[in-house]
């Protein structure tokens, strides 16, 4: 079973600073990305399905089939989309190593460390708010929006200076 993120809303949360709305975007760019991985994965498992199997088609010459050509454009389409997620991947590799170096950028007291935890578990690792409230030591799930929220404020005061692009 995959488990798929979906964002709370694309709207700005009331009273979000155009900043703040501006570094929650950058930050939900991993898990976009994680679904187009997603989706290149399972675009390359039905290549290789394709280029495997066999049909019954001919091609039109007599005594000929046209399967050898399907499976030779299909084989080489996928070796072209292994490449293409290759790259996504090294993209995202550098995207979450961007956001870790952005979200420890909170440390300053434990309140601030849990905050840059629950950016890490949300945003890189793709967790769910009651399992990052488990993890993060929170009593209930509404903890970690609230810590996300807040995460996401500080950092937006820290950042103003540097290009996240």
């Amino acid at each position: 079973m995959t488990i798929t993120w979906i964002p709370e809303s694309d709207a700005p949360k009331p009273g979000e600073a155009s900043n703040v709305k501006e570094l929650r975007d950058w930050f939900e760019r991993l898990p976009k990305m994680r679904a187009l991985i997603r989706q290149q994965q399972e675009r390359i498992s039905s290549l290789k399905n394709a280029a495997t199997s066999t049909t019954s088609g001919t091609s039109g010459a007599p005594g000929r089939s046209g399967t050898s050509d399907k499976v030779g454009r299909n084989s080489d389409a996928a070796m072209d989309a292994e490449q293409h997620l290759h790259e996504l991947k090294c993209q995202y590799a550098e995207m979450q190593k961007k956001a870790i170096e952005v979200a420890y950028m909170l440390h300053a007291d434990p309140a601030y460390i849990k905050r840059s935890r629950c950016l890490i578990l949300y945003f890189v690792e793709g967790k769910r708010q009651a399992e990052i409230a488990r993890i993060v030591g929170y009593s209930k799930p509404c903890q970690v929006s609230q810590a996300v929220s807040d995460g996401l404020e500080q950092l937006a005061e820290i950042t103003t200076e540097l290009n996240l692009g």
